[in-house]
């Protein structure tokens, strides 16, 4: 059967290898990614030879998209894509990103989503299960599942203006075969994954798993360790950098330091185990 379950309307990439919501190509490839530079910049080629896609780019009816998150800094946005080569199936975009706004992982998700509303449209190529019906696609539905591929900056630091953001370095600790333990850093919390842990999650595209497993338990240490050290006044100690951005944080979500570390690192990082749920929830629906 297709995918009817993810998606309101059939979409490019949907249903399974032989048995597609709609019989044509829809891919990214040929992803290159420049670090240690000011402006990360990151190039891809997005194929598809649908004639359906076509029409509907050049009516300006739809867009490719990209978004980008990165769970360590708590950060994300829209890459402004700029087409610089066209293809037969589709084009090559290029986008950056501030090296200052990203640190570990960071992952790019590629879509199509509708400028406007469009009744009663029919792919061509859709699945005989959809015989001849045609869909009301709103403005903001989806197109086509989204593609994704994950990288790991390496940047540039000016020590006179470190990152604002980012207060956690995810590293490979070799000497541990599980788990995770925080080192609380001047500069920086230092997060050693165990051996293991710190392979399988390369292993993984998304971000919101890393989100949920390594930094969500070590943002709640932290904001522990704050407000430990808040309570004892003159005797405590928020000398660290990443005490004053953490408290930054805390405070321009509108949330006050004295709440349940559990709590506040929940809406710190936007409720991250459901977010990894509906992730994973949404991929195991669209199979």
């Amino acid at each position: 059967m297709t995918n009817t379950t993810s998606y309101p309307i059939p979409v490019l990439g949907g249903g399974v290898p032989g048995n597609s919501d709609v019989a044509s190509r829809w891919e990214v490839k040929d992803i290159t990614v420049e670090t240690m530079t000011e402006d990360v910049p990151i190039r891809m080629r997005v194929c598809c030879d649908d004639p359906d896609l076509k029409k509907l780019l050049d009516a300006g009816d739809v867009a490719i998209k990209a978004r980008w998150d990165c769970p360590s800094t708590f950060s994300s946005g829209y890459l402004d894509l700029s087409k610089i080569q066209p293809h037969a199936d589709g084009a090559t975009y290029e986008s950056s990103i501030d090296q200052r706004m990203i640190c570990n992982w960071v992952t790019v998700s590629i879509f199509v989503v509708a400028c406007r509303n469009i009744p009663g449209f029919h792919w061509e190529r859709q699945h005989p299960d959809y015989g001849d019906a045609a869909f009301d696609v709103s403005a903001g539905d989806l197109l086509a599942v989204p593609q994704q591929f994950s990288f790991i900056p390496e940047k540039l630091y000016d020590p006179q203006r470190p990152p604002l953001n980012s207060i956690f370095n995810i590293v490979r600790d070799n000497s541990r075969k599980e788990g995770i333990r925080t080192e609380l850093g001047q500069d920086q919390i230092e997060v050693q994954c165990g051996k293991d842990l710190f392979d399988n999650l390369q292993l993984w595209t998304s971000a919101r798993l890393q989100l949920m497993s390594v930094v969500f338990p070590a943002l709640i240490d932290a904001i522990g360790y704050m407000q430990e050290n808040e309570a004892l006044g003159e005797n405590g100690d928020l000398s660290m950098k990443w005490c004053s951005t953490l408290r930054e944080l805390i405070q321009s979500a509108g949330l006050k330091t004295d709440k349940r570390p559990l709590e506040l690192a929940q809406k710190l990082l936007r409720q991250p185990i459901d977010g990894f749920l509906d992730e994973y929830t949404n991929q195991i629906k669209g199979q």
